[in-house]
């Protein structure tokens, strides 16, 4: 990841934007961030890291503490960078929790955190995020790091970045897991454990199954198994062999039972035969009466056609002498009417002139009529207008009158309302005021908190030094005795020596031949297990020594961070008092509230105002409208008395009643009259013509029917003497007889059809009977009635005897079938308990292998990390013995050497003293040095390995001012080379001697109006 612009807006103690762009360092990779103490140089790592993560750059500084303590409600907080991963382009914008002015009305509101995550193509946005879950995970993947890890690895805040050189095997295993991804290694050795499970059941799940086979067969094992399978197959065969035996008898007793049945069905058939033409023959008889009456029936029908014409003659006769009768008699009523309107008729053409003369004279009245009706609603309308238009003359007044009352109210409202306003206008100012004083009063609490874990920071501290100067007094003693011990021990040795030694002969140490003085014998005896047991003493003790000496060192630090925070915080709330502060939220309380209540009245009041405005523009338009009404009244009232005169004119100098009505009532009454005599004249005249058309008509239409009549009796005369001669030429005496013969169903020739059919059938079945009797009785002529239901019997026998050993067969053969169905599958189970024995075999070793279970004890992820750890420490120690001085060499602790599965312990080599110590021992600058040459070294093999995540930039805050000038130097030349593998390296420090070895700088300066600002400076360093 390489940061390229990053933009910071009211946060930390940066109250104005600034935008630093990263990219100006591209020929520079390597700078400087300077600035003096409380300037903001770490605030530019937690703007990254809260870019990233949303977390600051330490884990004491929670989000809601980097918004600026002098940014106003209005205000935006935020960080919004552009950065590089690999070839990838990314932006991202976060802002923190804060109150901020409200965008609708007045007062502040929460503004909630909020994070934007882009993918950028030709700058262009092709994928965003806006889920702070979501934009997380991405940055985790895209860096290879969550937050503590990158703290640790790529932004090294102050004390932070000695973590993983003093980190305990567990955390660091952590770090490196996610840094080299060795989690494949872990995955591997759980799949194998779970492959070798997996198997041992497919295993067991076979031999269970085997277990089954063998008790449904009743074996105890595969040999048993066998031998009962080899009984059941010598059942099946012998069962098999029985049955086909019985399957021949069984056959030859079914073709002599088929051969019986074939003849006993001849006889049947002759005796059925025999019966049949006896059941014809009784019917011969009464066939032949049926044929007579079929006869007449026949010669009957043939006449039926004939007789329906004489019957629809007949009938034609009577009807027409009716419809005659029926003629004359509406004549005679005819030839009356007609008389009658005729008279009515002549009548009525007399009066036509007197009847024309009224209906002229109702037109004029009707005219009369209409123009009196006007008249009257003319007046009426007059009237009502008149009225109308003073009601609305009256209405404009009183509107008027409430529309300058409602001015007044509003007038005297909008004063008070700007009263209140002012007073309103002081609460934003008194809730920012009122929640700074609650911060100050929780940094009072936040002091006390801090007073007191620095009182027992600096209890532990004196503690921890009490007991580290009595194991150091123990230390020092047990060394004296120890080199006082070694003393003894050589004086005893030079005895030894000069006790064998000649003068002129060499001394095997000095290998002089003069020996003028020669050792005295020693007062106390030193054996080397004296001398080894006493150097473990000192051993255990110095060890002892060593971790209460990093316990102080580690007490010292807390000490030091409890008290710089207690004085921080003294120094925010200066020379302020927590009684001063508690009367100043007191005020400030009453103030707000008091702010509060006029804001509430404020609003209430413009509410207020608001309805009499509205009502105000309602009386304004009400009134213009009712004004503009009453205007037009008083027109229409005008015009209304001028048609009323009009209409007065029009009836000037005419006889008529008073009112219209008397006049309407005269006129409705002539005309109802002239309307009933209209009525009835065109009533008598259509009337007449109507009876002398119909009357006229039925003269002729009796006429003709007379006529039809006479034709209609003469063709019946007719066809009555030919019936008569037909029937006798029939054979039939009469009508009578003709009668009898179609009486019942034998005049319908369906009937007659199907008697026909059945005697013909009757005929042919006597027939088809006799010519069967013959056959059957030749078909037995020389044959003999057979005994049947022996031959069925004997067959039935041998049929139920196959059956049975046909039954006992196939159920041996099917449970034969079922054994030879279990010997083929315990056959394939065998095959494979085989194959899974192998590979359970092999999948065990490889798992127990890589779990640590055997071999070297060690697991393949943990052989991983100690290989990696390895090469860690090897390029970490190239540039710690540089910058050392050759003093220093990173080395495995003793589990690590021991291929325990413990893990990473690592300690300090010091090459001065030819021992090894713990890495709590390193001085504050040691530490540094040892730290910075472990996390570039992390950084190299990281790379090399490229498992996954790529180290192109690194930061590092403060640790420098614990250097000598030639420590500095070495450092630094270390941090220069690194630049060249194309990494962005950043180092924070107030150290000034830096300017003058670093070209390319960010500069951070605090601002006249306390805050403060930064930029960048590139050339060559400062003299």
């Amino acid at each position: 990841m390489k940061p390229e612009i990053l933009t910071i807006c009211a946060f930390g103690p940066y109250k104005k934007k600034i935008s630093l762009d990263f990219s100006v360092l591209d020929s520079q990779p390597f700078f400087l961030i300077h600035g003096a103490t409380g300037a903001g140089k770490t605030s530019i790592f937690d703007a990254i890291c809260y870019a990233l993560y949303g977390e600051a750059a330490t884990e004491a500084r929670t989000p809601r503490m980097l918004r600026n303590r002098e940014a106003g409600p209005a205000d935006d907080t935020y960080v919004d960078m552009i950065f590089r991963v690999r070839e990838e382009k990314w932006h991202i914008r976060r802002s923190p929790e804060y109150q901020r002015k409200a965008k609708r009305g007045e007062g502040l509101v929460r503004q909630k955190p909020e994070v934007l995550l882009e993918r950028l193509e030709d700058g262009k946005v092709t994928e965003s995020w806006t889920k702070d879950g979501e934009v997380h995970a991405r940055i985790v993947r895209l860096l290879g790091f969550e937050c503590k890890q990158f703290r640790q690895v790529v932004l090294l805040p102050q004390g932070e970045f000695r973590r993983f050189l003093m980190a305990d095997t567990s955390a660091r295993k952590e770090i490196m897991k996610v840094l080299f991804n060795t989690e494949i290694y872990q995955k591997l050795e759980e799949k194998l454990k779970a492959k070798a499970a997996e198997i041992g059941k497919a295993y067991d799940v076979i031999a269970e199954k085997q277990k089954i086979y063998l008790a449904e067969a009743g074996a105890k094992d595969e040999t048993e198994f066998q031998a009962l399978l080899a009984v059941q197959e010598k059942q099946a065969e012998g069962l098999a062999e029985k049955t086909k035996a019985l399957q021949f008898i069984k056959e030859d007793c079914e073709k002599k039972r088929d051969a019986a049945r074939e003849v006993m069905t001849k006889f049947q058939q002759a005796e059925t035969a025999a019966a049949e033409v006896q059941k014809w023959e009784k019917t011969v008889p009464e066939d032949e009466v049926l044929r007579g009456t079929l006869d007449k029936a026949d010669r009957a029908a043939g006449l039926l056609d004939f007789a329906g014409q004489l019957r629809n003659v007949e009938q034609d006769v009577r009807k027409r002498g009716h419809e005659l009768e029926n003629l004359k008699q509406q004549g005679q009523k005819l030839a009356a009417e007609h008389a009658a309107a005729e008279k009515l008729f002549e009548k009525v053409q007399a009066g036509k002139e007197a009847h024309a003369a009224e209906k002229e004279a109702l037109v004029v009245l009707r005219g009369l009529l209409t123009v009196a009706r006007e008249l009257e609603t003319a007046q009426k309308d007059a009237a009502m207008k008149q009225a109308r238009s003073e009601a609305l003359q009256k209405e404009s007044l009183a509107g008027k009158e409430k529309l300058a009352e409602v001015e007044k109210l509003l007038q005297a409202g909008q004063k008070q309302a700007e009263t209140l306003r002012t007073q309103a206008l002081t609460l934003a100012s008194l809730q920012l005021a009122h929640k700074n004083l609650l911060d100050e009063q929780e940094k009072f609490a936040v002091l006390a908190r801090n007073e007191r874990t620095f009182k027992e920071a600096k209890a532990a501290h004196e503690q921890a030094e009490k007991a580290a100067q009595e194991v150091g007094e123990k230390w020092q003693t047990a060394r004296a005795e120890l080199d006082h011990l070694r003393e003894l021990a050589k004086e005893a040795r030079a005895v030894l020596l000069a006790e064998n030694l000649k003068e002129g002969e060499p001394c095997p140490v000095c290998g002089s031949t003069h020996h003028p003085r020669l050792a005295q014998a020693v007062t106390e005896v030193v054996t080397d297990a004296m001398l080894e047991e006493k150097e473990k003493s000192v051993g255990k003790l110095e060890k002892s020594y060593q971790s209460a000496a990093a316990k102080v060192q580690e007490k010292a630090a807390l000490l030091a961070a409890a008290k710089a925070k207690a004085e921080e915080v003294k120094k925010q709330l200066g020379d302020k008092s927590q009684q001063e502060l508690g009367e100043e939220l007191r005020k400030n309380g009453q103030e707000l509230q008091a702010a509060e209540q006029a804001g509430s009245e404020h609003a209430a009041l413009m509410k207020k105002i608001a309805e009499l405005q509205e009502k105000q523009s309602d009386l304004q338009a009400e009134a213009e409208q009712t004004e503009k009404a009453a205007a037009a009244g008083a027109a229409e009232a005008a015009a209304a008395r001028a048609l009323v005169e009009d209409k007065k004119a029009q009836l000037a100098g005419r006889e008529l009643p008073a009112e219209p009505k008397e006049l309407e009532r005269q006129w409705q009454q002539r005309e109802t009259a002239w309307q009933d005599e209209e009525k009835k004249a065109v009533g008598a005249e259509k009337n007449y013509h109507e009876l002398d058309t119909r009357y006229h008509a039925a003269q002729s239409a009796w006429l003709t029917k007379r006529e039809e009549l006479l034709r209609s009796q003469e063709q019946a005369k007719t066809l009555q003497d030919n019936f008569a001669k037909r029937l006798t030429q029939a054979g039939f005496d009469g009508q009578p007889a003709y009668a009898e013969a179609l009486q019942g169903s034998w005049r319908e020739e369906k009937y007659r059809e199907q008697v026909r059919q059945e005697l013909l059938a009757h005929e042919q079945a006597l027939h088809t009977a006799r010519t069967n009797l013959a056959k059957s009785q030749a078909a037995i002529e020389n044959l003999e009635k057979p005994d049947l239901a022996a031959a069925e019997s004997a067959a039935n026998a041998a049929q139920q005897a196959w059956q049975g050993a046909l039954r006992e067969s196939s159920a041996a053969e099917t449970v034969l079938a079922s054994w030879q169905k279990r010997a083929v599958a315990l056959q394939k189970l065998r095959e494979k308990s085989g194959e899974l024995t192998d590979a359970y075999a092999r999948i065990t070793s490889l798992s127990e292998l890589a779990s640590g279970k055997t071999g070297s004890k060690v697991s393949f992820q943990t052989y991983v990390l100690h290989s990696l750890l390895g090469d860690v420490m090897e390029m970490a120690n190239q540039r710690l013995l540089i910058m050392s001085r050759g003093q220093y060499e990173l080395h495995a602790g003793e589990r690590l050497r021991a291929n325990q599965q413990g893990g990473l312990d690592m300690e300090i080599f010091d090459n001065y003293s030819g021992y090894p110590r713990p890495l709590a021992t390193l001085s504050g600058g040691e530490s540094f040095l040892a730290s910075l040459a472990l996390a570039l070294g992390l950084a190299d093999v990281v790379q090399a390995c490229a498992g996954g995540v790529r180290l192109d930039t690194m930061f590092i805050d403060e640790g420098f001012g614990t250097l000598d000038s030639e420590t500095l130097d070495v450092a630094l030349k270390a941090l220069f080379e690194l630049q060249k593998s194309g990494r962005l390296i950043g180092i924070i420090s107030h150290v000034e001697e830096l300017r003058s070895r670093i070209p390319a700088r960010l500069e951070v300066t605090k601002t006249k109006s306390g805050g403060s600002t930064a930029h960048f400076e590139l050339g060559t360093a400062e003299s």
